[in-house]
């Protein structure tokens, strides 16, 4: 607890706390009195303080967001090298059970944050603030995930006992002979999830270009429209997790010239180009934009701007991003030239 890398991370956390806890009063006071169409004393000043608290959610949550990837770095780089036997984020992690919680909900936190922030710039766009006071029921969620991430952070680094042996990376060995192009296909239902990934990429793929030329889509579609975007949601989020599945048990091994490596944190570090980087934030793009269109879809009816041009470059850089969650791990598949 005296390393300054977590002593840097807790005092950013903890500040974000205090901001957020010292908000709360005024937000429920928002979400009590907020009358739009009344222009009382009382409508004026939430009005006026509306601004302050959505310029201090918008840095905290946009802190937290960033958060993730100094975490990743000290868990990667830093804390391995206080613990004998790690040699990467996976002996860190499991130096004590708080490790992988703390990651998986840092995780899961961004897509609430993201949620906020989204609902937050509509909500600015249009004249007479639709999402307001409703937006800012997600600050609770929203409190809630920074509140157990503090705390499981404070766990987490307290109860790292430099003084143990940390398991790490581990390689399977086999009691007969295995070729490596069977060792390739040998994790569980992974030319499954090969196949799946295809199918689910696919679907993705065209849909992102078939809207890109449906111009005369309303925002205010059909409810075929609304289901249509739903099943894009829900496929294109599996689609996500077979991405996940086929990179840890297929890709890597392609990246690491390493058929028994089956780490997913190696390829943060720098001798592999930093493409653990790319690979995710091309996932937590793809990820952020699915969580928004169905955000959208559920909060469209309230809003008058029309947001066809906004969704259309979004599509487009979406587009780009999910042809580089295909093309960076095929990459490494089809012009590897060594002999695993």
């Amino acid at each position: 607890m005296t390393d300054t890398w977590i002593i840097a991370q807790l005092l950013a956390q903890s500040c974000c706390f205090f901001l957020l806890l010292m908000i709360l009063k005024s937000i429920f006071k928002i979400i009590k009195n907020w009358n739009i169409s009344s222009n009382n004393e009382i409508q004026i000043n939430l009005e006026r303080r509306t601004f302050l608290i959505g310029a201090v959610l918008e840095l905290v949550l946009l802190f937290q967001s960033f958060s993730l990837i100094a975490f990743l770095i000290t868990i990667n780089k830093h804390i391995p090298s206080l613990l004998r036997g790690a040699m990467c984020a996976t002996g860190a992690l499991e130096a004590n059970q708080f490790g992988y919680p703390l990651l998986y909900l840092k995780i899961g936190s961004l897509f609430v944050y993201s949620s906020f922030l989204f609902l937050h710039f509509l909500d600015k766009k249009e004249p007479s603030y639709p999402l307001t006071p409703q937006k800012y029921y997600l600050v609770f969620p929203a409190f809630l995930c920074l509140s157990a991430e503090f705390i499981l952070m404070l766990l987490y680094f307290w109860n790292i006992n430099p003084d143990l042996i940390a398991t790490c990376c581990s390689v399977s060995f086999f009691s007969q002979e295995i070729n490596a192009a069977n060792f390739l296909t040998s994790s569980k239902f992974i030319n499954e999830g090969i196949f799946g990934w295809i199918l689910t990429g696919l679907f993705v793929g065209i849909n992102l270009i078939v809207s890109l030329f449906n111009n005369n889509k309303s925002h205010k579609s059909s409810k075929t429209n609304n289901l249509w975007d739903l099943l894009f949601f829900i496929i294109g989020f599996l689609y996500i997790i077979l991405s996940v599945y086929v990179l840890k048990f297929f890709f890597v091994k392609y990246i690491y010239g390493l058929p028994s490596h089956l780490c997913l944190f190696d390829i943060f570090f720098q001798k592999y180009n930093y493409v653990g980087y790319l690979i995710f934030f091309n996932l937590f793009f793809i990820g952020f934009f699915l969580n928004n269109k169905f955000l959208f879809l559920l909060v469209k009816k309230r809003l008058n701007t029309n947001y066809s041009i906004f969704w259309k470059k979004y599509q487009k850089i979406t587009l780009l991003f999910w042809i580089s969650s295909w093309l960076v791990p095929c990459l490494y598949y089809l012009v590897w030239e060594g002999s695993l």
